[in-house]
């Protein structure tokens, strides 16, 4: 979704992704409607019991598992270093990324995270039979065009969008919502790699941070190109508590592209 919630800056990678196509995505969730019936958060989002699980560590990445580990101020410390000396343009010379990078802190971060993992892309009854069987809720995006629906799936790195509750994708459990945001609909669901925490989890941990961890999640949430306004660092702080994905109540952000699977076809 474009609008007050992001930019339509994304990246993605080639179809297939993580999981190992429709068999290994399905046995890896559960399966047989694992995610029907269970707790919802903050919108009429339905997850799967591991999902609300606080360890995504992008298969124990080391960089990331250091994040979730340093103390405040260490970690407010690496966010103003990241923030400086992280060189976008270099890094998409070094990848051959055809797109250009959105600057904001939270794409550095990924980039030094290495947060790159593409979404998988399924046929549009393979990913019929993933969300019949595992229940999942399907997810809505609109997008500004094509372009940007390439972007998110072929780009080699993790194009970030900006927006209010954190910087990420931001979808809608409701289609005509989405529809407001973009030309260019996409379907989605979470995928096996996702795992869910609410909008006020991430602010309560935020306010129990020291005041320097706090300072320096307000200015990455602040900083660089704003499309749609500034945030507080949730998108941070999440992925430092170990998720994800935010689930907003108006919105689901997935902070990462291996969060998701999507249809190949576009939605409307």
């Amino acid at each position: 979704m474009g609008g007050r919630g992001s930019s339509s800056s994304s990246g993605g990678g080639a179809g297939g992704g993580a999981g190992g196509g429709l068999g290994g995505l399905i046995g890896a969730f559960g399966g047989n409607g694992s995610g029907v019936g269970s707790p919802q958060l903050g919108s009429m989002l339905m997850l799967a019991p591991f999902q609300r699980v606080g360890d995504y560590t992008d298969g124990n990445n080391p960089n990331l598992v250091k994040w979730q580990g340093q103390t405040d101020d260490k970690s407010a410390s690496f966010l103003s270093k990241v923030d400086n000396t992280t060189d976008l343009s270099q890094i998409q010379s070094q990848t051959n990324d055809p797109w250009n990078f959105y600057d904001n802190p939270q794409q550095k971060l990924v980039e030094q995270l290495g947060l790159n993992k593409p979404t998988t892309v399924l046929s549009e009854s393979d990913f019929r039979k993933y969300v019949n069987q595992t229940g999942a809720t399907v997810l809505y995006r609109g997008w500004s065009g094509q372009n940007a629906v390439d972007r998110f799936k072929q780009s080699p790195n993790s194009h970030i969008g900006n927006g209010i509750n954190g910087d990420g994708y931001y979808f809608s459990t409701d289609r005509g919502t989405a529809r407001q945001y973009g030309g260019t609909g996409m379907k989605a669901a979470l995928s096996p790699n996702a795992r869910v925490v609410s909008l006020s989890a991430v602010n309560n941990a935020i306010a129990g941070t020291s005041p320097k961890f706090r300072s320096s999640l307000s200015k990455a949430g602040s900083r660089g190109t704003r499309t749609f306004g500034p945030n507080d660092g949730q998108a941070q702080m999440a992925l430092k508590m170990g998720y994800n994905v935010i689930d907003a109540g108006w919105a689901v952000i997935p902070l990462t592209r291996d969060a998701i699977v999507v249809s190949d076809k576009n939605n409307w």
